[in-house]
C-alpha cells in the first residue's frame, strides 16, 4: 500500500509523484537527444563557412595585389604558397598563363606559358585548398592598356 502513495500520493503538497517525474524525465531526454546532433551539425557547417569565407578573402587579397604590379612582370606558370587568412591557414596555387588554363578531368590544370610581346593578357587562375581538399577557385584575365 505505501508504494500506491508513492506513486500517486493523496496530498499534493508533497510534491510531485514517480509517474510525473517519470513523464518529465522523459521529456527532456528526447528534446536534448533531437537537439545534440542538430549542435554538432550546425557547428560543423560554421567551420566550413568559415574556411570558405577565409578562402574566398584570401582569393580578393591576392587578386588586388596582383593587379597593383605591372602585368608583364608577374611570374608566368604555376607557383604554390602557403598563407593564414581568418587564423586558417591555406595553400594558394596560382596558375597564369598566356592562354586560357585548360583544367583537366583530373582536376590538373595545363597553362600556355608562351610570351607573345603583342600579347598583353594575362590568365590567373587561383585554386585555394584547405588540407588538400579544394575550398575556392576563381579564374579571371588581366591585361595592360596600351
Amino acid at each position: 500500500m505505501s508504494f500506491f502513495k508513492l506513486i500517486f500520493p493523496k496530498n499534493k503538497n508533497l510534491g510531485a509523484g514517480l509517474i510525473e517525474n517519470l513523464v518529465s524525465f522523459t521529456i527532456v531526454t528526447t528534446t536534448i537527444s533531437v537537439m545534440i546532433p542538430m549542435f554538432f551539425s550546425e557547428k560543423e557547417r560554421n567551420i566550413k563557412q568559415n574556411f570558405s569565407t577565409g578562402a574566398i578573402g584570401l582569393a580578393k587579397e591576392h587578386l588586388d595585389d596582383l593587379r597593383r604590379q605591372r602585368i608583364l612582370n608577374i611570374p608566368l606558370g604555376e607557383s604554390t604558397t602557403q598563407q593564414d587568412n581568418l587564423g586558417y591557414s591555406y595553400d594558394l596555387k596560382q596558375y597564369i598563363c598566356t592562354q586560357e588554363p585548360i583544367i583537366n578531368a583530373d582536376s590538373s590544370v595545363t597553362c600556355e606559358t608562351t610570351v607573345d610581346p603583342e600579347n598583353n593578357l594575362r590568365h590567373i587562375l587561383l585554386s585555394i585548398e584547405k588540407n588538400g581538399k579544394e575550398i575556392y577557385k576563381v579564374q579571371t584575365a588581366f591585361t595592360r592598356l596600351r
